[in-house]
């Protein structure tokens, strides 16, 4: 399926990218002193307002370069109008990792921008009642018994989170 264009991640700017991801490393792990002028560069570049602590421990998680693209393509991304339940079952499926886009993160921003549910790109992984503690589903099945479809995910997603009872 063809989605508009409204609903694919935007262009990143790689020379941006590239000079943010500099900065992020420099940032990372910086000691008091070292970092003030990175970081005020940083969001100035990338019209953010990321405090420092945020920057802590990045290279433990993941390459600066991706963590500066899911930056990048949070700011960027706003939600969409009259987003169907097709087009997100097709966010859904661009966004799971094994299906191979490049842009498969880009795409679980543009689902949680487009769904009443926060953080449902985490439903790709997790089940909607996950248990941290215990590494279970709320009804004891364990996580390895956890293979969703794209539309019981977008079902889910359309969905406030039950576990929080404020929505």
């Amino acid at each position: 399926m063809d989605l508009r264009p409204t609903l694919q991640p935007s262009k990143i700017d790689e020379e941006l990218a590239a000079r943010l991801a500099e900065l992020a490393a420099k940032i990372d792990g910086a000691r008091p002193g070292e970092w003030e002028e990175w970081l005020a560069e940083f969001n100035n570049l990338a019209s953010t307002s990321i405090p420092f602590g945020h920057f802590q421990g990045i290279y433990g998680g993941e390459d600066h370069i991706d963590w500066v693209r899911r930056i990048l393509h949070e700011e960027q991304t706003t939600p969409a109008e009259d987003v169907t339940r097709e087009e997100l079952i097709e966010i859904v499926c661009r966004a799971m990792p094994e299906n191979g886009y490049a842009d498969h993160q880009a795409y679980m921003e543009i689902l949680d921008k487009n769904v009443p549910r926060p953080d449902a790109s985490n439903l790709i992984f997790y089940p909607p009642d996950y248990d941290a503690a215990t590494n279970t589903w709320a009804d004891g099945r364990m996580m390895g018994e956890y293979d969703p479809t794209p539309e019981q995910i977008v079902d889910w997603a359309l969905q406030p989170d039950p576990r929080n009872a404020e929505q």
